[in-house]
């Protein structure tokens, strides 16, 4: 489907992007793999080493970001094989440094924002700015960052007055201790570990478990339209209404209650409603792939799915560069989303290269 021309995107004035003119390049999953197999050896990663020297080169410019999302972090737990996780943590770590995306709560909640400023003509001045990047899981999270304790009762500047060869040593130290802690958190632990873990609680399946919940939502509503054919003319206005009344419907809520408004102040007929959902940069992508993912009957949902929808919605509005599977990419393009966002979404690592050659 291709992007309606009378929309116009509430682009969340609070979300703070980079102001260092630096191009944000963000890599799937399996292409993080692809570089690992490069960077290790592996016998079919002789293909991907013109694309991992052009990463690494790319990285070390310090022109063009890398980030990890949470969405990688959840993927990645759910590799069985601690080497191959530690081999993709590893490039993960070289060529991102462990810079992270906001997690995509926090943006659908700066959205909302943007697109009811954008409905009443209004500023948001009681929500505070927060970076599009940040650093490790926390920042994925929408957490504080990562602290680590030093002394009961103690403080890191007093720590760092008392420590051992003077305040730099600390520094460093403290600043060795966190990538530790985030090298630690992206590669799991070792199958020797996982005992002691799970005793404690650990469970690495949450995720996926969550992403399993959400994907049986969609197959369920595959079963309805297989026995309400009538709905399939109006399906993108079947999974806008599911989005707004199940992905965010409270965030809505709580920030039509902070400006003494209702939803009905907003939502008054289905053009209204729909205006409103899809002016969401983030709100759209999402719809979009639903939406397709549905028109292809032959493919049942997968909690993959789930994570690869979550991960694109914040990754084509706010990156220069998206690379994906091929069949998201060619959803991504007949919705014309690339032009209307200034992304470019490509499907091979190849095209990576080639697009970081010519800039």
């Amino acid at each position: 489907m291709a992007r309606r021309q009378d929309l116009a995107f509430a682009w969340p004035a609070h979300l703070v992007r980079p102001q260092t003119g630096q191009r944000l390049v963000y890599l799937d999953l399996n292409h993080w793999i692809y570089l690992a197999k490069a960077a290790t050896g592996h016998r079919t990663g002789e293909q991907y080493k013109p694309a991992l020297s052009a990463v690494r080169d790319a990285a070390q410019s310090e022109r063009y970001l890398f980030p990890l999302s949470l969405t990688h972090y959840m993927e990645l737990s759910g590799i069985q094989d601690p080497r191959q996780r530690g081999d993709v943590a590893d490039v993960m770590e070289e060529v991102s440094g462990f810079t992270t995306l906001l997690t995509r709560s926090h943006i659908m909640r700066l959205e909302i924002e943007a697109a009811l400023d954008q409905v009443f003509n209004t500023a948001s001045p009681h929500i505070a700015d927060i970076d599009l990047l940040g650093w490790g899981i926390s920042h994925a999270m929408g957490q504080r960052g990562l602290q680590i304790g030093l002394a009961p009762g103690g403080t890191s500047d007093e720590a760092r007055a008392r420590w051992p060869n003077g305040p730099e040593a600390f520094d460093l130290f403290l600043a060795n201790t966190k990538r530790y802690v985030e090298r630690s958190i992206l590669r799991g632990p070792s199958d020797a570990e996982v005992p002691g873990l799970e005793a404690r609680g650990w469970d690495p399946t949450v995720a996926r478990t969550v992403a399993e919940e959400r994907a049986e939502w969609e197959r369920q509503l595959a079963e309805r339209l297989d026995q309400e054919p009538q709905y399939w003319n109006r399906l993108r206005d079947v999974v806008q209404a599911r989005y707004l009344s199940h992905e965010v419907i409270d965030i809505l809520n709580q920030a039509l209650f902070d400006r003494g408004r209702g939803i009905g102040d907003v939502i008054t007929d289905k053009k209204s409603g729909s205006h409103f959902t899809e002016s969401m940069p983030s709100a759209y992508v999402h719809i979009s792939l639903v939406d397709a993912a549905h028109r292809n009957r032959d493919k049942p949902w997968e909690s993959n799915d789930i994570f690869d929808v979550d991960a694109l919605s914040i990754a084509v509005p706010y990156c220069d560069l998206v690379v994906t599977e091929r069949h998201a990419c060619h959803v991504v393009r007949t919705a014309r989303l690339p032009q209307a966002m200034n992304t470019e979404v490509v499907p091979r690592l190849r095209d990576l290269t080639e697009w970081l050659n010519n800039q």
